[in-house]
């Protein structure tokens, strides 16, 4: 099972999906923790130099250039992730797809461009990189 933890920024997600694990762990369960990005994994390469503004301003980068950098991340740790599935591990995961689309999403103004920016994202990852699909997703907001 992949359980999601997503959130906006400072909403906890490290805090609870530790507390997941923890608990998962004390009832009996086999689990691993995984967060994205991994920033200290090859994987992230860009990701670094897209967030040093290296590729331009964060915000001035294409969406979909930017998403294609997490994406190939997330690409690296699913072959991690499926094998701890194939295993019946509980995977809990803090960040994933979702982010990807929040953040990056936000960048474009048309609702009908975003919709279509969300559609070519999860065809990205999960059709062309077959990421896993979470089996829950939970949400933390923080107003």
């Amino acid at each position: 099972m992949l359980i999601v933890i997503e959130g906006n920024d400072g909403s906890g997600k490290a805090t609870q999906t530790n507390l997941l694990v923890k608990r998962l762990k004390k009832e009996g369960f086999q689990c691993k923790k995984i967060s994205f990005p991994q920033y200290r994994k090859g994987s992230s390469f860009f990701i670094r130099k897209y967030l040093k503004g290296e590729f331009g301003n964060v915000d001035e980068v294409s969406p979909y250039i930017a998403s294609i950098f997490y994406a190939l991340d997330r690409y690296e740790a699913s072959f991690r992730i499926k094998k701890w599935l194939k295993e019946n591990k509980i995977v809990i995961a803090d960040r994933y797809e979702l982010s990807n689309e929040a953040h990056q999403g936000s960048k474009i103004e048309s609702a009908r461009e975003r919709k279509r920016f969300r559609v070519w994202l999860r065809k990205l990852e999960f059709e062309i990189f077959k990421i896993p699909k979470p089996n829950a997703i939970i949400y933390l907001h923080m107003p």
